[in-house]
Protein backbone atom coordinates (compact mmCIF):
# COMPACT_ATOMS: atom_id res chain seq x y z
CA UNK A 1 0.00 0.00 0.00
CA UNK A 2 2.99 2.43 0.27
CA UNK A 3 3.89 2.24 -3.17
CA UNK A 4 0.60 3.55 -4.44
CA UNK A 5 0.64 6.16 -1.64
CA UNK A 6 3.96 7.60 -3.15
CA UNK A 7 3.65 7.27 -6.66
CA UNK A 8 3.21 10.96 -8.39
CA UNK A 9 0.71 9.48 -10.73
CA UNK A 10 -1.75 8.77 -7.45
CA UNK A 11 -1.48 12.32 -6.19
CA UNK A 12 -1.64 14.34 -9.38
CA UNK A 13 -5.08 12.29 -10.08
CA UNK A 14 -6.33 12.89 -6.57
CA UNK A 15 -5.00 16.11 -6.84
CA UNK A 16 -7.46 16.35 -10.13
CA UNK A 17 -10.28 14.89 -8.48
CA UNK A 18 -10.52 17.45 -5.93
CA UNK A 19 -10.05 20.27 -8.48
CA UNK A 20 -12.95 18.64 -9.99
CA UNK A 21 -14.91 18.82 -7.13
CA UNK A 22 -14.73 22.12 -5.80
CA UNK A 23 -15.04 23.47 -9.61
CA UNK A 24 -18.33 21.31 -9.58
CA UNK A 25 -19.44 23.07 -5.92
CA UNK A 26 -18.29 26.64 -6.52
CA UNK A 27 -19.88 26.51 -9.88
CA UNK A 28 -23.19 25.49 -8.07
CA UNK A 29 -23.27 27.76 -5.50
CA UNK A 30 -22.25 30.48 -7.70
CA UNK A 31 -25.06 29.59 -10.10
CA UNK A 32 -27.41 29.41 -6.54
CA UNK A 33 -26.60 33.01 -5.58
CA UNK A 34 -27.28 34.38 -9.49
CA UNK A 35 -30.59 33.26 -9.48
CA UNK A 36 -31.50 34.53 -5.74
CA UNK A 37 -30.34 37.67 -7.08
CA UNK A 38 -32.29 38.01 -10.27
CA UNK A 39 -35.54 36.84 -8.29
CA UNK A 40 -34.70 39.67 -5.78
CA UNK A 41 -34.09 41.88 -8.34
CA UNK A 42 -37.43 41.01 -9.97
CA UNK A 43 -39.43 41.41 -6.52
CA UNK A 44 -37.89 44.61 -5.81
CA UNK A 45 -38.96 46.04 -9.72
CA UNK A 46 -35.09 46.27 -10.72
CA UNK A 47 -34.01 46.56 -13.76
CA UNK A 48 -37.40 45.36 -15.94
CA UNK A 49 -39.48 47.70 -14.30
CA UNK A 50 -37.21 50.74 -15.35
CA UNK A 51 -36.53 49.01 -18.89
CA UNK A 52 -40.71 48.33 -19.02
CA UNK A 53 -41.17 52.06 -18.18
CA UNK A 54 -39.14 53.18 -20.55
CA UNK A 55 -40.59 51.53 -23.16
CA UNK A 56 -44.08 52.81 -22.18
CA UNK A 57 -42.63 56.66 -22.39
CA UNK A 58 -40.93 55.82 -25.60
CA UNK A 59 -44.34 54.41 -27.32
CA UNK A 60 -46.20 57.67 -26.37
CA UNK A 61 -43.95 59.27 -27.52
CA UNK A 62 -44.14 57.67 -30.95
CA UNK A 63 -48.04 57.64 -30.92
CA UNK A 64 -48.32 61.35 -29.88
CA UNK A 65 -45.81 61.65 -33.19
CA UNK A 66 -47.77 59.35 -35.36
CA UNK A 67 -51.00 61.12 -34.65
CA UNK A 68 -49.24 64.37 -35.67
CA UNK A 69 -47.88 63.01 -39.19
CA UNK A 70 -51.54 61.57 -39.04
CA UNK A 71 -53.23 64.89 -39.10
CA UNK A 72 -51.09 66.63 -41.66
CA UNK A 73 -52.05 63.86 -43.80
CA UNK A 74 -55.39 64.44 -43.48
CA UNK A 75 -55.03 68.03 -44.38
CA UNK A 76 -52.81 67.61 -47.53
CA UNK A 77 -55.47 64.68 -48.31
CA UNK A 78 -57.91 67.41 -48.16
CA UNK A 79 -56.38 69.87 -50.01
CA UNK A 80 -55.00 67.77 -52.68
CA UNK A 81 -59.73 66.61 -52.75
CA UNK A 82 -60.30 70.23 -53.05
CA UNK A 83 -58.48 71.58 -55.61
CA UNK A 84 -60.70 71.19 -58.89
CA UNK A 85 -59.74 68.48 -61.63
Amino acid sequence: MEYVLSSLWFWLGAVAVVAIVAGVITTAITKGNETKRYVADAANGGAYKKFAEESADLNRRLLARLDALDGRLESVEKTLTDIPG
